[in-house]
């Protein structure tokens, strides 16, 4: 096998056995399995013109193709920020794959130390994968709610894929990005619906009715309207813009605009002005468990949707959570003290 380099951050290999790598092809579910912690996410793998093509989460991610045997590179962030590559590797058989994956190199004593010791800054982290193929929603016109009510706790992780399929536009945006000067949230700001989504510290808190779901986000109050209305002839931007949602079946498909412009992740991609987010949350009754999954449309700055995938548990043990605290004169007297205010505010075209 050999790695060829393509644009996009894609690597390929082209192969001739087209029967037995045809199988690949389409969206896979993805679980990844290390130790208790567990993430999930959607593989997708497409045939192109100069061979296959791999996305994870709506983001490229490098794949290797031989036969059965598949390696795909998925660039995610540790908790402490820093951004690191799992590999998996693995195969096709009896219709599902699965795997093992670690880095790309074996692991210095060093890091594996690092590890043994602080499991949340690992770099090299290593575990065990599999994923089957993709069932989609079917689609059920008649209405069955369910009670999504109470409070809810993260029991997976999001698969944080670092690189998203940015345009031009995106990408232009994203190389001025300054997390220092920019980040919302550096200024108390909130950071905005996308960006928080998923994110243990953010489990939401339900309050459900016939006309309205009310969800307490962190220390955010987010309402999702199941009245058919519609957002105000004049309206502003909001940190959780304007949600409508409706009944297919027992799944909640969730709608939201008028999105404040903000970040998708700490590390810059945008969610631009005209950003339509669509989610949608369904009861996984043999484990109890709550799911959601979120996608990010913004065709001015994506060619491929950005998605969230994350499961809750019920928590009636969840303390009552109060407004988080924080205090902006920090980060300007810090600006002040470096001599940065006048950077700042040229950049006020960044913030909204």
């Amino acid at each position: 096998m050999k790695r060829i380099s393509l644009p996009a951050a894609f690597l390929f290999f082209s192969v001739t056995t087209w029967s037995a790598e045809s199988n690949l092809l389409g969206k896979w579910d993805l679980t990844l399995t290390e130790g208790r912690m567990v993430k999930e996410g959607l593989l997708e793998i497409r045939q192109t013109e100069t061979g296959f093509a791999a996305w994870v989460e709506g983001g490229p991610a490098p794949l290797i193709v031989d036969g059965n045997r598949i390696e795909v590179g998925i660039d995610d962030r540790a908790t402490t920020g820093g951004r690191l590559v799992r590999y998996l590797r693995g195969q096709l058989s009896d219709g599902r794959l699965s795997g093992e994956y670690g880095p790309e190199q074996a692991a210095t004593p060093e890091e594996l130390a690092l590890c043994e010791r602080l499991p949340l800054a690992c770099m090299v982290p290593t575990g065990r994968w599999e994923a089957v193929p993709h069932v989609p929603s079917v689609i059920v016109s008649e209405p069955a709610p369910v009670d999504l009510s109470g409070a809810w706790s993260a029991t997976s992780r999001l698969l944080n894929k670092y690189t998203s399929d940015l345009t031009e536009a995106g990408q232009a945006w994203m190389d001025e990005y300054d997390v220092e000067l920019d980040l919302p949230g550096q200024r108390c700001q909130s950071s905005g619906l996308v960006n928080g989504w998923g994110f243990r510290g953010n489990d939401p808190e339900i309050f459900q009715t016939d006309e309205k779901i009310t969800m307490i986000v962190g220390s955010q109050v987010r309402r999702i309207y199941l009245d058919c209305r519609h957002p105000p002839e004049y309206t502003d931007w909001y940190p959780m813009g304007f949600s409508s949602g409706h009944w297919e079946g027992s799944t909640l498909v969730v709608e939201t605009t008028y999105l404040k412009p903000n970040v998708r992740e700490w590390m810059g991609e945008p969610v631009g002005e005209n950003a339509r987010v669509i989610e949608r949350f369904w009861l996984d009754n043999s484990k109890d468990q709550l799911v959601g999954v979120l996608e990010l449309h913004d065709p001015k700055n994506y060619r491929e949707p950005p998605l969230k995938h994350v499961r809750w548990r019920r928590a009636p043990e969840a303390q009552i959570r109060f407004p988080g605290q924080c205090d902006p004169d920090s980060f300007y007297r810090e600006l002040y003290d470096d001599g940065a205010m006048d950077a700042y505010w040229q950049r006020s075209h960044r913030r909204y």
